[in-house]
């Protein structure tokens, strides 16, 4: 087989530039989400941070102190993303976190602890990510929000792949508004790489 050298540089130059555009264009989707957070109004949808896996399925919600919900490394994660927040001075009016102490840890280092206020719609665990079981009170939360700030959830990465069709990466929050229709499912406006 004979390799035509002629077309070589073509190809280098080719495969050089789709690098380099990939990096910034997820870099300009972060920018695009922080720009629609400045507005205010929004919902977003933040999974816990890295656990040590085994807490069980209803632990005792009133033992958060004794339970080491968050690896170290999950501590740091979360401690981070109140950092991004606070950095690009967007505006959240409350945050919220499921009963679960992974969650709940998770939005307490990130926003600190007399900020975060617990709902129990947001501890459910959708059944394979099934878009019909989301809670009616998290879609009427969404639904009734208005604001120059921002409302934070922290939940369950499975809960926010019901509402969103992907299970986001670790880092990574999704932002939404309403849906089309009173009570209809909440609709995906950007998501946002904090990690």
């Amino acid at each position: 087989m004979k390799l035509n050298l002629r077309r070589w540089p073509a190809a280098l130059f080719l495969a050089m530039a789709m690098l380099a555009i990939a990096p910034s264009t997820k870099s300009t989707a972060t920018e695009a989400a922080w720009a629609r957070l400045a507005q205010g109004g929004y919902t977003i949808l933040l999974g816990y941070a890295r656990t040590p896996g085994g807490e069980p399925l209803r632990p005792d919600l009133g033992d958060c102190e004794n339970r080491k919900s968050l690896t170290d490394r999950g501590i740091q994660e979360a401690r981070r993303i109140g950092m991004r927040f606070a950095a690009r001075a967007v505006s959240i009016s409350a945050v919220y976190s499921g009963e679960f102490c992974r969650a709940l840890e998770t939005a307490e280092l990130a926003f600190g602890s007399s900020n975060v206020e617990t709902r129990a719609y947001l501890n459910s665990i959708v059944s394979g990510g099934d878009p019909e079981l989301i809670p009616g009170e998290l879609i009427a939360a969404v639904d009734d929000f208005y604001g120059a700030g921002n409302q934070l959830m922290v939940t369950h990465p499975v809960l926010i792949r019901a509402i969103s069709g992907t299970t986001p990466r670790e880092g990574e929050a999704v932002i939404i508004a309403p849906g089309i229709n009173p009570g209809d499912k909440p609709r995906v406006i950007n998501r946002l790489l904090l990690d």
